[in-house]
């Protein structure tokens, strides 16, 4: 509670690695803990596995000092594994930024990737066996082990108490709680956790007397472009600086990557593979045109536009030449989208202008 969820797209050629993982639970996402650097700006970072659960408060643990290591991580199945367990790591996030430490961990895998028992976790001890700070097992409590301690005679993992529950449960393994069967232990745990509401979550916040409203995300104004290029000019500039008004992009075909990654961002909507009657009604509903897009235009926008009688904004290379132009409201420079942008928001003054008014 309290915290930003950002949506981070990985797409793009930079993350298309075809790299093996031996272990049939795991797939290829797991390697995508290399690339926090690259989407998280905070100096010291905690990574969390998907199949763990959180009992407990871990001010304690972001409290730790972790020096001039690369990260702190609890000993893979209780000391009985190899290195460590890469499913709980505080990240020294400055440090792998400043040392490029991301392109070292791919550089590493595109050499060891086939030689590894572990995926990623293996490369992670490769790369810092002894660099990293010991972390207490009530961090990362292995319970999905159980089978495989018990496989291997290793009774003293039973005889760990569980009373009070660890503050991070670790559901390593195949042997998941959320399977048909399984032996594991604490699966009501996880049970407790996916079956409870929102409405509990919030209740328990609300009475330490800290209150989160809901808040619901209503744009003031709209934009739209339609596009046959995966080239939008200036496209990520525009909707950082413009977080008010809301950008659908469609195209009749499916979209590049440079495209896609737009959906991370709370006020686009992209609409591939979209259909004519939809971009017809995009338009009648929009405020502003954007002909933005590079390459061969869609003509049939122009009709659109015309008949619903809306201002057109284009940036001087992305102008259209079936235009002449006195048919755009504004025709800005690339090399200083600002100046778009305060238009943009003239409108934007303008509209809610208007409904201040009409209230």
């Amino acid at each position: 509670m309290g915290g930003e969820l950002v949506d981070v797209k990985m797409l793009g050629a930079q993350f298309q690695m075809n790299w093996s993982n031996k272990l049939p639970h795991i797939n290829h996402m797991t390697f995508a803990r290399y690339f926090i650097p690259d989407f998280v700006e905070e100096d010291k970072v905690l990574y969390l596995d998907s199949d763990l659960v959180v009992t407990a408060d871990l001010t304690a643990l972001f409290e730790m000092d972790l020096g001039e290591n690369y990260l702190a991580a609890a000993p893979s199945c209780f000391g009985v594994g190899v290195g460590f367990n890469a499913g709980v790591l505080l990240i020294n996030n400055k440090k792998w930024r400043a040392e490029a430490v991301r392109q070292e961990l791919v550089e590493l895998t595109e050499r060891e990737h086939q030689n590894v028992s572990e995926g990623d976790q293996s490369i992670l001890n490769m790369l810092f066996h002894d660099s990293y700070a010991p972390l207490d097992q009530n961090y990362n409590f292995q319970i999905g082990f159980d089978s495989g301690a018990a496989s291997h005679g290793h009774e003293f993992i039973f005889q760990i108490p569980l009373e009070p529950l660890p503050a991070i449960l670790h559901f390593l393994s195949q042997d998941k709680p959320w399977n048909t069967h399984s032996v594991g232990r604490l699966r009501e745990v996880w049970w407790h956790y996916h079956l409870m509401e929102w409405s509990a979550i919030t209740e328990k916040w609300r009475q330490a007397g800290i209150d989160y409203p809901v808040t619901v995300y209503q744009p003031v104004m709209t934009c739209v472009n339609l596009t046959n290029s995966w080239h939008l000019e200036k496209i990520d500039y525009l909707v950082q600086a413009l977080p008010e008004v809301h950008f659908y992009i469609a195209a009749y075909t499916t979209m590049a990557p440079e495209l896609m990654l737009l959906s991370r961002f709370e006020n686009v909507t992209l609409y591939p593979n979209t259909f004519p009657l939809l971009v017809e009604k995009l338009i009648q509903q929009t405020d502003v045109y954007l002909d933005i897009n590079h390459d061969d235009k869609l003509s049939v926008v122009y009709d659109y536009i015309s008949r619903f009688e809306k201002p057109i904004l284009t940036f001087d290379n992305t102008q259209s030449r079936e235009l002449p132009e006195s048919a755009y409201a504004g025709i800005f420079s690339a090399e200083r989208p600002e100046e778009m942008v305060a238009a943009l928001t003239a409108y934007l003054d303008e509209k809610l202008t208007k409904t201040e008014i009409e209230i």
